[in-house]
């Protein structure tokens, strides 16, 4: 279907009259013309049109492919699930299909996805280290003068792989460019899984000052959210962690663990499991 034919039947279906969708946007001939998919209009009357529709852009686009899943976060799904569960065949089919696709398309964004697969295959097996697929991602990232939600889901898949000094010079240089767009539902959560990741980072480390730093970005992020009950929980879990390296008590760590796992959350209970053995062990 055309834009036109997709956004008339949004309208039919919500039961709004020509006049109001389009008033001072499109005439009533182009009207008809627009909703029989026969002609196009401009983009700043697109946004118009949705705006008057009570429609996001990412309802449209949703709408538009035929209600079908973001086929990057598919991809995304599919390889985070094939990595912990350590299915190295699957990660490296997955790969070949990435690489095809860029092959095939040239966008991008396909390559990124190879790469970052590659970087995952490398740790599970002995390949050797990944230079050229990080470079890929590296520089894709440094040659961005402003990072949107893309770029940030790309910098958080590949973190473990950036040398640390890279890490904060990444993170600094994006900050300011990020929190432009905390808003944003989806932004805040990849925003808040990033800074997490970092925070991981340094905990596993024992660094205390850039853990308290990270930590202090983290919680700014999440009192800017919807007041998710995951995030709050993953925010106390860490300023537990921190307090064991201040050699303070740390009362509720093994109830947040045994509250994921009720929630049926296992692979974030081990990850807690895991996080917090390494923190005691480095601060015994």
């Amino acid at each position: 279907m055309q834009i036109g034919e997709v956004l008339g039947d949004i309208r039919k279906n919500k039961n709004l009259k020509s006049k109001d969708v389009y008033k001072g946007i499109l005439s009533r001939p182009a009207i008809s013309r627009f909703e029989k998919g026969k002609s196009d209009t401009t983009a700043g009357k697109f946004l118009q049109i949705l705006e008057n529709l009570n429609l996001s852009l990412e309802e449209f686009h949703f709408l538009y492919d035929g209600n079908k899943a973001n086929t990057d976060t598919m991809m995304i799904s599919a390889y985070s699930e094939a990595y912990y569960a350590k299915d190295i065949p699957r990660l490296a089919a997955l790969e070949e299909a990435s690489r095809n696709h860029f092959d095939e398309t040239t966008q991008i964004k396909y390559l990124h996805h190879a790469s970052i697969i590659h970087l995952l295959r490398c740790n599970l097996s002995e390949l050797p280290f990944p230079h050229k697929e990080l470079a890929v991602i590296k520089n894709y990232l440094f040659h961005c003068e402003a990072w949107h939600y893309y770029e940030l889901v790309l910098f958080t898949n590949a973190l473990d792989f950036f040398p640390e000094d890279a890490v904060d010079a990444v993170y600094a240089r994006a900050k300011e460019k990020m929190t432009e767009f905390n808003q944003m539902k989806r932004y805040k959560n990849e925003l808040f899984s990033l800074i997490s990741n970092i925070l991981v980072l340094q905990l596993e480390k024992n660094d205390l000052e850039k853990s308290l730093f990270y930590y202090a970005d983290l919680e700014k992020t999440v009192s800017a959210s919807d007041n998710k009950m995951y995030e709050h929980t993953m925010l106390l879990f860490f300023k537990e962690l921190i307090g064991i390296m201040q050699q303070e008590d740390a009362q509720k760590l093994t109830d947040i663990i045994r509250t994921f796992k009720l929630l049926d959350m296992e692979r974030v209970a081990n990850q807690c499991e895991g996080l917090l053995e390494t923190v005691r062990n480095n601060n015994a």
